[in-house]
């Protein structure tokens, strides 16, 4: 594989990282991080009904969100550096 080529397929491989990163993580996490308690609580005294976001801690928001992106970003950075011998 040619320098361009390695570059092309790293570059993308990095982007599809963040994409994936951005999409399953970080925007769960701000809208868990932001949620409101005065907007999206029920208070009936005894009890609170609550409507905030679950933290983004299930399988698909780690495994899509931080371990797969991970994996791609360091193969992605692996191609980009790799040299002929």
């Amino acid at each position: 594989m040619e320098a361009n080529q390695r570059k092309t397929v790293a570059t993308a491989m990095i982007a599809a990282a963040i994409v994936l990163f951005v999409i399953y993580f970080v925007r769960p996490f701000f809208d868990w991080a932001t949620w409101n308690e005065a907007k999206g609580t029920l208070d009936l005294g005894i009890i609170k009904v609550t409507t905030r976001p679950p933290f983004p801690s299930d399988g698909r928001s780690v495994g899509l969100g931080l371990i797969v992106p991970i994996a791609l970003a360091a193969a992605g950075f692996v191609i980009g550096q790799s040299r002929k011998s």
